[in-house]
């Protein structure tokens, strides 16, 4: 898998289970690199995104829910959280 260009590149944790942390980056370069991923993984991958700033946890779910992913947020600690992307069935 190609990575985004940057440091924060695409992580494979196992198959179809990937991982991108954007922790340092503020809006909008959490969304978009998370939507750039999105479009290169298949339809039934799954993508955990670790990110650290509050407005790209209020903002990105709901852009992704409206193009038909189902996005699960969970906090890891007082200013990081745990976004898993999947495409809804």
């Amino acid at each position: 898998m190609a990575s985004t260009g940057s440091k924060f590149e695409l992580r494979r944790i196992d198959e179809k289970h990937y991982q991108l942390d954007v922790r340092g980056l503020v809006c909008p370069y959490p969304q978009l690199l998370v939507t750039r991923t999105l479009g290169n993984l298949s339809s039934d991958d799954v993508l955990e995104v670790i990110l650290d700033n509050p407005p790209s946890v209020r903002d990105i779910p709901p852009a992704l829910e409206q193009k038909g992913y189902k996005v699960n947020v969970s906090s890891l600690g007082s200013s990081t959280w745990k976004m898993s992307v999947r495409t809804e069935v």
